[in-house]
């Protein structure tokens, strides 16, 4: 299993090396200008095993994992006597784009995709060439920054959460509330996305095959690194069994 991982992680860098990438706009290009935002506690959830040896031995947090929270923090604070003029003090740039000189990371997932993270918070900007590119780009960063939360959404969606972190009574109270507002079947789900080129035409087609994309962009398959690494921390923290944790996702969980 371990090699098999590493082989796929191998294989998609070498073919990200190799593949076309779009270009990224400048910094500003198709702006509104003066969108601010901030999503505390910070862009990424995920932990590598060596960050959390780390963090066991020193404190250290991974990068970009609590950056935006003192600015939250600040905010609750400074709510009574804010003013236009504070608000750069607690919300971070939304610009389109990323200046050069705060440039992280630029990479490729696959070929008309170029994805670019700034240096000050690591989020991620995503370029295609198609919709469909974008659309994918998406999935892949929701997969990098929270594939393991995105399970546990999905299986709260499903009324399931208990089988999936444990049957603390919360979570079976969680789940049986969850039911009795949405009590849908896979059958349920998988009608809705069958009906959406049906009631909704060429529309319901694209809308579809954009999910797909996303959805495609964010399974363990295509994050592989992050999914193996990953699920190396939880099973330490014995968060869950490893057959539960990264289950292959589908539209219908989407």
């Amino acid at each position: 299993m371990i090699r098999a991982a590493i082989a796929v992680v191998l294989a998609t860098a070498l073919t990200t090396a190799s593949a076309h990438a779009a270009t990224p706009a400048g910094y500003g290009t198709n702006d509104a200008g003066g969108f601010r935002n901030v999503l505390p506690p910070g862009q990424t959830g995920y932990v590598s095993p060596l960050q959390f040896a780390q963090n066991q031995a020193t404190g250290a947090r991974p990068p970009h994992f609590d950056d935006q929270l003192a600015l939250y923090t600040d905010l609750l604070n400074a709510s009574p006597t804010l003013t236009d003029a504070d608000v750069p003090k607690y919300f971070k740039d939304a610009t389109f784009g990323v200046k050069p000189d705060n440039i992280e990371r630029t990479y490729s997932p696959r070929a008309g995709l170029t994805i670019v993270r700034d240096r000050e918070y690591g989020v991620p900007r995503v370029y295609g060439d198609t919709d469909e590119d974008v659309a994918f780009g998406a999935g892949y960063i929701a997969g990098e920054d929270r594939l393991f939360f995105i399970d546990v959404l999905r299986n709260t969606g499903r009324a399931q959460l208990s089988s999936f972190v444990g049957g603390a009574r919360g979570n079976r109270e969680m789940d049986r509330v969850q039911w009795g507002i949405a009590p849908y079947t896979e059958a349920d789900l998988q009608k809705q996305i069958d009906n959406a080129p049906k009631l909704y035409g060429a529309d319901g087609v694209r809308m579809i095959g954009l999910l797909e994309a996303f959805v495609a962009g964010g399974t363990p398959d295509v994050t592989a690194g992050q999914a193996f690494a990953t699920l190396a921390v939880y099973l330490a923290l014995a968060a869950a069994a490893a057959g539960l944790l990264f289950s292959r996702r589908d539209v219908t969980g989407a």
